[in-house]
């Protein structure tokens, strides 16, 4: 509960002063009441006991022998309910017993009787000081978990806001190339078929990603392995009748990229697999594709390695320089990741990129 301070208290606390003697209540009342915001009197441990329970007080005074509960009976209820009660203990006896027993009770101060004023004031001050100093962090702190539960559903908002957003650019793709699809079956031209069944399978690479993102916990980096088997098995059936002889072989690290890199490395993927299905295994009867994707040495180098055993291509050829609208589109998109590539067609073909995140 906020407290309010008052101009006309010298401290905002509130404090509870038990003992059995009127005179004592009454000096201590004279002296006390001025200089806290509340002040409680009880005439005896049972009545201290009810006050605090009632009134939760920040600090109590009280002497140690009283009729129907005395005072280390009280601190005792007291402490056993609320542990961190700040309690100072009176008495006009000097009993070894008595100090023990408040020091094991957690008191935070034994005065013997008389307390002058000076001394006692003194003590208000000092726990003023303490009591307003907790009251002030625990305000801090009441803010910073505030503030914190509101960037957390803030945040919250957002994930599902952009959760939404990819779940209708996946949907999008899919539309596009169902458009795609439907637009092929009325083509009889095969190489113009061949393209669209080839645009197809690039929009989908891309929507994977966006489905990926949508059912991910985070929404910040794609896990790669995943990603790649579902891009290559979309892959293989669009080439449906090569599909019952080409295996692949996955030899991919457990890691996770960023959308802006996973969405160039799949396109890749996609030319280069495409390109395995149409032209490596048109002589062989069964044929594999690798797919390596490994973190080197360095941190943060990645290579991705596609390659097949299949008839592989000329030595002749410049590869760098084809006509192949794919082979372009893997040269564009390498470039946009600032990686480098390598082909080897001693045995097969193989494309090695190497880049960096």
């Amino acid at each position: 509960m906020k407290r309010e301070l008052n101009p006309a208290n010298r401290h905002d606390i509130s404090v509870l002063f038990v003992d059995d003697n009127e005179t004592i209540q009454k000096l201590y009342k004279r002296l006390l009441e001025k200089h806290v915001n509340h002040f409680y009197i009880a005439r005896n441990g049972n009545h201290g006991l009810e006050l605090y329970i009632k009134h939760k007080p920040d600090l109590v005074i009280t002497d140690i022998n009283m009729p129907v509960m005395d005072g280390l009976d009280m601190v005792r209820e007291i402490k056993t309910s609320y542990p961190n009660a700040k309690i100072v203990v009176m008495s006009a006896y000097n009993v070894k017993e008595n100090f023990i027993e408040s020091v094991n009770l957690g008191v935070d101060g034994y005065l013997m009787k008389p307390v002058e004023a000076k001394k006692l004031l003194s003590l208000i001050d000092e726990f003023a000081g303490i009591t307003m100093m907790k009251w002030e962090l625990e305000s801090k702190e009441r803010m910073r978990r505030e503030a914190e539960e509101f960037l957390k559903k803030s945040l919250a908002e957002k994930e599902v806001l952009l959760r939404e957003v990819h779940h209708r650019v996946k949907n999008n793709m899919q539309i596009i190339s169902s458009i795609l699809r439907m637009q092929s079956r009325n083509i009889e031209d095969e190489k113009l078929k061949e393209v669209l069944q080839e645009s197809q399978n690039r929009i989908h690479s891309m929507a994977l990603i966006h489905e990926n993102l949508y059912s991910n916990e985070g929404l910040e980096d794609i896990k790669f392995a995943n990603y790649v088997r579902s891009l290559s098995g979309n892959i293989a059936r669009s080439y449906a009748s090569q599909q019952a002889i080409v295996k692949f072989d996955y030899q991919i690290d457990d890691a996770y990229l960023p959308m802006d890199v996973a969405i160039p490395c799949g396109l890749i993927i996609n030319e280069l697999i495409s390109n395995s299905f149409k032209y490596a295994f048109k002589e062989k009867n069964h044929g594999i594709i690798t797919i390596s994707f490994k973190e080197l040495d360095e941190k943060g180098k990645y290579q991705l390695i596609i390659g097949d055993d299949g008839m592989g291509i000329s030595r002749d050829i410049d590869i760098t320089k084809t006509k192949s609208l794919g082979m372009k589109i893997v040269h564009k998109l390498v470039q946009q990741i600032d990686g480098e590539i390598e082909n080897d067609f001693s045995i097969g073909t193989k494309f090695k990129i190497t880049f960096k995140i």
